[in-house]
């Protein structure tokens, strides 16, 4: 079930100087009881997606936002056609560790759009 589906806007304060202004399209489903899926999809503009510190605050503020259950949460990154990817892959599941309520140690692994299928419980629609 889709709990949230909307043009989500920020703004990260950047590791040395300046903010970043971010926009991406953000889902949130509940695909079962106790499992929450969130994906992010660019917008064919955006820069840094790859940067872990950018990662981190975006899956905190998110969370936070939200009221999210960190233990509870699947994190998928969506990559439409126009995006530099390093990869060739659509989808990317990201995982982290959670220290203090705080997202850190992103790692990224490709998955299929089967498979992100999947962990929404939902036919996947082009962005």
């Amino acid at each position: 079930m889709k709990i949230i589906d909307q043009i989500y806007h920020c703004q990260m304060p950047g590791q040395v100087f300046g903010v970043w202004q971010l926009q991406c399209h953000l889902r949130i489903f509940q695909p079962h009881h106790d499992v929450q899926t969130v994906m992010i999809t660019d917008m064919g503009f955006e820069m840094g997606w790859f940067i872990p510190y950018l990662i981190e605050k975006l899956v905190d503020q998110i969370v936070r936002e939200f009221r999210l259950d960190p233990s509870r949460l699947i994190w998928i990154e969506h990559y439409t056609p126009t995006f530099r990817k390093p990869s060739c892959a659509d989808f990317s599941q990201v995982t982290f560790d959670w220290h203090n309520g705080k997202a850190t140690n992103p790692q990224w692994n490709e998955i299929t759009p089967t498979t992100a299928q999947a962990l929404i419980s939902e036919a996947l629609l082009s962005s």
